[in-house]
Formats: structure tokens, C-alpha cells, sequence
């Protein structure tokens, strides 16, 4: 668990779970801009609990489907609502859809277009 040491923590500025992963950054950032966060989200802290609704989680999935081209229902969100959660889950999917291709075709989708 990666804890954030720049400030100690206080009542108001609680010490926070910072992103481990590229993927849980990543998510964390789209959970921050949905919820229009100034600070960046504790990746174990509940999606609703820290005020999003089912329309944001709609947005949340929405968004890391595009981003990383894997299909989400809006359950998963319910079911997987911290940043760290979910983030596992995009990475399964990611990793299964991935499984089935051949080398060139993980070249050719990692290759960035002109």
C-alpha cells in the first residue's frame, strides 16, 4: 500500500492511498474528473461514498472503456467501486483480450497512429 508523504495527515487533510499501478492512475483520474475533485481520490475509498452518483458511474465506465478499449456494464462499478477495484478489473480484461492475439497484432494495436 503506497501512502502520500508530502504533508502529515490532519484532520482535514486525511493521509491518502496513492495509485500503484499506471492503470489505477489512470482510473483514479477519471474518477477525479468526473467528480470534478480537486485532489486526486484515495484508490480504496468508495466511488459513492465520496459522491458519485450512478449517472458519474456511467461517465466512469464510459470513459475507461474508450480508454482502454474493453467492454464494462455499468454493474461493474457497483460491484467494483474503489479506484483499486476497478483498476483490476480493466486489467484482467485487458490482459484476456490481449491473450488471444498474436505478436503482431499486440505490435500493431500498441503502435501509436500517424
Amino acid at each position: 500500500m503506497t501512502k502520500e508523504t508530502s504533508a502529515p495527515p490532519t484532520e482535514t487533510q486525511p493521509e491518502r492511498t496513492t495509485p500503484a499501478t499506471d492503470v489505477e492512475e489512470v482510473v483514479g483520474g477519471i474518477f477525479q474528473d468526473v467528480l470534478a475533485a480537486h485532489d486526486p481520490v484515495d484508490v480504496t475509498s468508495s466511488f459513492f461514498r465520496i459522491g458519485g452518483t450512478s449517472i458519474m458511474g456511467a461517465k466512469v465506465i464510459a470513459r475507461i472503456s474508450n480508454r482502454y478499449r474493453v467492454q464494462l456494464s455499468l454493474r461493474t462499478i457497483f460491484e467494483f467501486p474503489t479506484v483499486r477495484d476497478l483498476a483490476q478489473v480493466v486489467e484482467s480484461k485487458v490482459r484476456a483480450d490481449v491473450s488471444g492475439l498474436s505478436d503482431a497484432e499486440v505490435v500493431a494495436l500498441a503502435t501509436p497512429k500517424k
